[in-house]
């Protein structure tokens, strides 16, 4: 995979064709744009280029929604799902106010200077800068005759009587309603990060708990318990994660800390990859840990149960 920052000159030795979108989750909507994209790419025997961006252009436009946007992938985890999916070439621009006065043919203008496409597909609800069909056929008529073919598919995915995208995936998330989020996203809604030190209660009570550090925009499903497999560096393993703020215990933060079944290897500072798999119940405040322990038992019947059955 080759990461390229827009910003840097390179002499690419073939002309691409491109498609340009945050891409955030990469769901089957964009899947299907990126297959016809490899299609194109074998008509013109060239390669397929994504062009991204390093951050939500909502969090520059809108500076004020800051600590409110969340998005469904990290770019580490966006860039790697672009790359399983056979994009090897990604184009990352810094967004900033200043490119975001740039006007489509500006853009346009831009990628002919510094990379020559000579296909240019955008899916059916990018508008790219025009706000009617009309100005966009201009727009791809005036390119045609730079020798750019710029086109906008009209596939629109229609998933249990939903028009998938991004913010649908949001809100089935916020519902914990994973079923529906992972079959948009044709594969387990991922959360990954760092393994750190909590505050040990897990270990006290029988059940030592990996702690996973979050970047500040990664979406968190509704608080709750959720079955998963835990992906580190070997392989996966079956387990449990709480994702929330734990009530049962005094002022503590919204946490995601898996416990990992039949499992006894130190991964502190290890990156780790929690896979939900299905929503279990929602956070319960228990009275004692014993109590809480008492429910993790019941949470771990029905783990293994889960698991001895689906898998």
């Amino acid at each position: 995979m080759n990461i390229i920052p827009f910003d840097e000159t390179i002499d690419l030795g073939y002309s691409p064709v491109m498609t340009v979108g945050m891409f955030d989750g990469v769901h089957i909507g964009h899947q299907k744009l990126l297959s016809n994209l490899k299609e194109k790419a074998e008509k013109y025997n060239t390669k397929p280029i994504v062009i991204t961006f390093d951050k939500h252009p909502q969090l520059v436009i809108k500076p004020e929604l800051f600590d409110k946007i969340r998005l469904l992938q990290t770019n580490e985890e966006r860039f790697n799902k672009l790359n399983s999916l056979g994009i090897e070439n990604i184009i990352v621009i810094h967004f900033t106010k200043e490119f975001a006065k740039l006007s489509a043919q500006e853009f346009l203008d831009l990628l002919i200077k510094k990379y020559s496409p000579q296909y240019f597909l955008l899916g059916y609800d990018n508008h790219f800068g025009s706000k009617t069909s009309e100005e966009f056929n201009k727009i791809a008529l005036d390119y045609k005759e730079k020798g750019l073919i710029l086109e906008r598919t009209n596939d629109c995915i229609i998933h249990k009587n939903i028009e998938v995208s991004s913010t649908q995936i949001r809100k089935a998330l916020a519902k914990g309603e994973i079923d529906l989020a992972n079959s948009m996203l044709n594969e387990e809604y991922i959360i990954s990060g760092e393994v750190v030190h909590g505050n040990k209660i897990g270990k006290t009570i029988g059940f030592p708990t990996a702690n996973v550090k979050v970047e500040k925009h990664k979406l968190l499903p509704l608080f709750g318990v959720y079955l998963c497999k835990v992906e580190d560096k070997e392989k996966d393993y079956q387990g449990i994660v709480n994702i929330g703020l734990r009530p049962t215990i005094i002022d503590s933060p919204i946490t995601v800390e898996a416990y990992i079944l039949d499992f006894d290897k130190n991964i502190y500072g290890q990156k780790i990859k929690i896979k939900l798999k299905e929503f279990l119940r929602e956070e319960i405040k228990f009275d004692s840990l014993d109590k809480l322990k008492y429910q993790i038992n019941l949470d771990m019947e029905k783990a293994h149960h889960y698991f001895r059955e689906n898998e």
